[in-house]
């Protein structure tokens, strides 16, 4: 952790180190760049994995840690200050938001390529734009903010908001890295539920797979998670990708594999809320996933959906969802099409993510038994979801909050300690597949959850 300024720093000017904190950032775009060239080729298709994977390595533990940390500490140590524009730092913030979201298409799409789903032509477009919106960024901060910094801030203020910086981003760095197996989840959803209060949903780590054996894999590892879970005396509640457990190659095994969790999961001890939530992928396995749904509540199984407010659509999918007793489970969303399909802008997704959540609040949608679950990051969403249910008579245990672990975690604790149900999405394996919201969203939100 970084500790107090040391006497020689001050050889520095304050803002200079902050510039220096973008060097990491710059150098691995070279990186990101090369990859596009190597995409344009034909063939050798180890070698594009492998440098897809050094480029999801960067990202992760590079760019991620650093725009959270920027959305954390920089943009509210800045909006007060009167001499700074305040649409300055709302640009900032919004080019923060686009830029996560662009990491998460980049790293989709190397989930994609592994699952053996091949578009070189959107993975090289998602890149190009990567590169250019992070380039941008950069400067923006370097050229517009840093030097109001300067001006209305003391040399020790800057120097503060440089180190607060370095340890958000290192705290963010680790809270990337999952756990490995099954047991190493369960055993940090147990330290986090008697430490903080705060449940775990497990989920492991794999989408876009088509391969039949990485497929059982997923399936056996699931559900050996959810037995330790039910051992452990926690709620065996299970987040899975239907292209994980073979909706790609085969959607009759697909079921059968989805039932088999759900089997599982309703024979684990009752009195806890466990449940298997599907999560919505890409516009192309929202109806296949909508279906499944169905079929195993028919069946009489514990399950929830994900649905993404970032459709335009999914005003139309929730409403039959809400007079039923199920869980849904609100995202922004990552898998842009354009304005046909989707809202366009942040403030355009949060607009419509909040006017779902009233729908799933209302108290009709409470007597039908419906369990609403609002993931996201989004601080001002997540205090007016809060506000709305109180007014609409809920009790603070009938809907919930769910977050990725080590995301937010000071919000995670301010609602626990409010009374509210937090539940933590907590991925594990080694599928090489960063840690997202479910629905491909990724925690870049308002620190996610200005975007979550």
């Amino acid at each position: 952790m970084v500790g107090p300024p040391h006497p020689m720093v001050h050889q520095m000017p304050p803002t200079d180190k902050l510039h220096t904190l973008h060097d990491r950032l710059r150098s691995g775009v070279a990186l990101v760049s090369k990859l596009e060239d190597l995409l344009r080729e034909r063939g050798n298709p180890e070698a594009k994995l492998a440098a897809f994977a050094r480029v999801s390595d960067y990202l992760q533990d590079v760019v991620l840690p650093h725009l959270r940390a920027e959305r954390a500490v920089l943009y509210p140590e800045a909006a007060p200050l009167v001499g700074i524009d305040q649409q300055l730092v709302r640009r900032l913030e919004d080019s923060c938001e686009e830029l996560e979201r662009c990491v998460a298409r980049v790293l989709h799409d190397q989930a994609r390529l592994r699952g053996g789903v091949h578009d070189s032509a959107g993975c090289r477009r998602h890149i190009a734009t990567l590169v250019r919106l992070l380039r941008r960024h950069l400067q923006a901060v370097e050229d517009e903010l840093l030097p109001c910094l300067d001006r209305e801030l003391s040399d020790r203020d800057v120097y503060r908001i440089y180190e607060r910086i370095q340890e958000v981003s290192f705290d963010e760095e680790l809270a990337g890295r999952v756990p490995a197996g099954a047991e190493a989840a369960v055993a940090a959803a147990r330290r986090l539920r008697d430490g903080q209060g705060i449940d775990s949903e497990l989920f492991f780590l794999g989408e876009y797979v088509s391969d039949p054996e990485l497929v059982e894999r997923t399936v056996a590892t699931t559900i050996e998670a959810c037995r330790l879970l039910g051992s452990a005396g926690l709620a065996a509640h299970l987040s899975i990708d239907p292209t994980a457990i073979g909706l790609l190659s085969d959607a009759d095994a697909c079921r059968r594999n989805a039932e088999r969790i759900a089997r599982s999961v309703a024979e684990q001890p009752l009195g806890r809320l466990n449940l298997v939530m599907l999560d919505m992928e890409d516009l192309t396995l929202v109806e296949p996933t909508l279906r499944l749904h169905r079929e195993l509540l028919a069946l009489g199984l514990p399950a929830g959906i994900t649905l993404q407010a970032r459709l335009r659509r999914t005003a139309d999918d929730i409403g039959p969802l809400l007079g039923q007793p199920t869980a849904v489970r609100l995202v922004k969303g990552a898998f842009p099409l354009g304005p046909e399909h989707d809202h366009q802008g942040g403030r355009a997704v949060s607009a419509a993510y909040l006017a779902l959540a009233t729908r799933m609040l209302a108290p009709e949608a409470r007597e039908a038994g419906l369990r609403p679950i609002f993931a996201t990051h989004d601080g001002t969403l997540i205090l007016r979801i809060a506000a709305l249910a109180r007014s609409q008579g809920w009790a603070s245990d009938q809907f919930e909050f769910e977050m990725l672990l080590g995301v937010r975690m000071d919000l995670q604790r301010r609602l626990r300690s409010e009374g509210f149900s937090v539940r933590a999405h907590l991925p594990f394996g080694s599928a090489g597949v960063t840690p997202t919201l479910p629905g491909g969203e990724h925690p870049a939100e308002a620190v996610h959850l200005g975007e979550a």
